[in-house]
């Protein structure tokens, strides 16, 4: 971990969630889902704007991995079809949450998305499922 993120980790009192490798199978597992059309937002420890949801490159997020402080999975795939026709929903929860409990990778509900944090603010008490 290079020193600005220990830096920042030690400033902000952030306990680790989450460890490279736990975020590396998810990232693989996700990637062999072809889940492409996943979409995710997410903060990093490093700044206070918050990614909103878009499909990514899970390897690309993976590279991000180390300063992740939370990653919300949206588990409703939206698929356009065209103007005259309404997107294709898909709920891809039981995929998504079967990921997560190979794992065993605690996660929260945050309104309709499943949170998996990777670092806890002092005081922070998520509900994890």
């Amino acid at each position: 971990m290079n020193e600005k993120l220990l830096k920042i980790i030690n400033e902000r009192q952030l306990v680790s969630a989450m460890n490279k490798t736990k975020w590396r199978e998810v990232c693989e597992d996700l990637e062999k889902l072809h889940s492409s059309y996943i979409c995710v937002r997410y903060k990093l420890i490093t700044s206070d704007e918050i990614f909103g949801f878009s499909p990514v490159w899970w390897d690309q997020l993976f590279e991000y991995a180390s300063a992740i402080e939370w990653l919300d999975f949206n588990p409703i795939v939206s698929e356009y079809r065209g103007r005259l026709i309404s997107d294709k929903k898909t709920d891809r929860s039981a995929e998504i949450l079967s990921i997560l409990k190979r794992h065993s990778i605690k996660y929260s509900n945050q309104e309709s998305y499943f949170r998996v944090w990777g670092y806890l603010n002092p005081g922070a008490c998520p509900e994890f499922v």
